[in-house]
């Protein structure tokens, strides 16, 4: 949920509101994180109190989308929904009435890995818009 355009939800905020921190891990993590001067996310995991990943998905549900960190590719918290299946063609169709149920499991898993597959293409088109930005970004400075 962002507030305006531009505005960013704190990290913190977002690990509270997610259910990865109580407030109280919060207010002690900030504490650490003047002390040492260190980003937050790095403290948290320091801590223990969140895991890198976790950590890693918060910010990428900051920055509305897919982020590359020290820890990985993120997508965030909230995936996108996969497409739902395709509607079944007549041949498909028939294949209920012939077709065992463990083949129509493995004809349905079939089709619920190619859309994982298309899935996987996009997240990479993403991932190379993003390396490409930031050498961009990298050459600007």
């Amino acid at each position: 949920m962002e507030l305006h355009a531009g505005i960013r939800r704190q990290l913190g905020t977002i690990m509270v509101e997610e259910g990865f921190l109580t407030p109280k891990q919060l207010e002690e993590a900030i504490a650490e994180q003047h002390r040492s001067s260190k980003p937050l996310g790095q403290v948290l995991v320091e801590l223990g109190l969140a895991s890198a990943g976790a950590v890693a998905n918060a910010l990428a549900e900051q920055h509305g989308g897919l982020l590359k960190t020290e820890f990985g590719i993120s997508a965030g918290l909230h995936p996108v929904e996969a497409p739902p299946p395709p509607a079944l063609t007549p041949d498909e169709s028939q294949l209920r009435t012939v077709a065992t149920p463990a083949e129509l499991q493995q004809h349905r898993l079939a089709g619920e890995l190619d859309a994982l597959r298309d899935q996987c293409v996009a997240l990479r088109r993403g991932v190379a818009l993003l390396e490409s930005e930031l050498e961009r970004l990298r050459d600007s400075v």
